[in-house]
C-alpha cells in the first residue's frame, strides 16, 4: 500500500495520473480532498481525458502515421481530447474532508488521464490517495 500526499491550490487543471507517462498498474482504493481554505468552501471537478485519433486510423485503432524526410519525422494526425466527469461542481466546505472510493476512482489507466481542478484561484485542498498496487496474477506461476 502506497499513500501520496499532495496539496494542490489554485482553479488550474492538476494532473493526478497521466496514462502517457504511467508505469504499471493503477488502483486507488480510496481518495480523500480535505478543504484546507481558511473561510471558503470550494467546488471540484474531477475528470478523465482521453485523445482520440480522429483522421485514418487502422483497423485495430493503431496509429498509420508513415516514416517521412530523412529526420524521422512523422505524419501528424487530428486529434481530440474528450473529457468524461467523475465528479463536476461538488461542493466541500471550508473544513470538511470528502472520501471517494474505488467505485468512483476506477479507470482504464491505459487509455485515461485523471486531472482534479478547483473552482477559484485561491481554493486549496489536501488530497491522500491510497493506491493499492494489487499484484495481478502471474501467468507463469499461477500466483498471485
Amino acid at each position: 500500500m502506497a499513500l501520496i500526499y499532495t496539496n494542490i491550490t489554485g482553479n488550474t487543471a492538476t494532473v493526478i495520473y497521466d496514462h502517457l507517462e504511467g508505469a504499471g498498474s493503477v488502483m486507488y482504493d480510496t481518495m480523500t480532498l480535505c478543504n484546507v481554505h481558511a473561510s471558503d468552501s470550494v467546488d471540484v471537478d474531477l475528470y478523465l481525458t482521453r485523445t482520440h485519433t480522429t483522421g485514418n486510423v487502422n483497423k485495430d485503432g493503431s496509429d498509420p502515421r508513415t516514416y517521412v524526410g530523412e529526420f524521422g519525422n512523422w505524419d501528424a494526425l487530428p486529434t481530440t481530447t474528450k473529457t468524461y466527469y467523475k465528479l463536476k461542481n461538488v461542493t466541500i466546505p471550508k473544513g470538511v474532508t470528502l472520501q471517494l472510493d474505488s467505485d468512483i476512482l476506477g479507470f482504464d489507466y491505459t487509455k485515461y488521464s485523471l486531472y482534479i481542478k478547483l473552482s477559484a484561484s485561491d481554493s486549496a485542498v489536501d488530497m491522500i490517495i491510497n493506491d493499492s498496487k494489487k499484484k495481478r496474477k502471474s501467468r507463469t506461476s499461477g500466483r498471485y
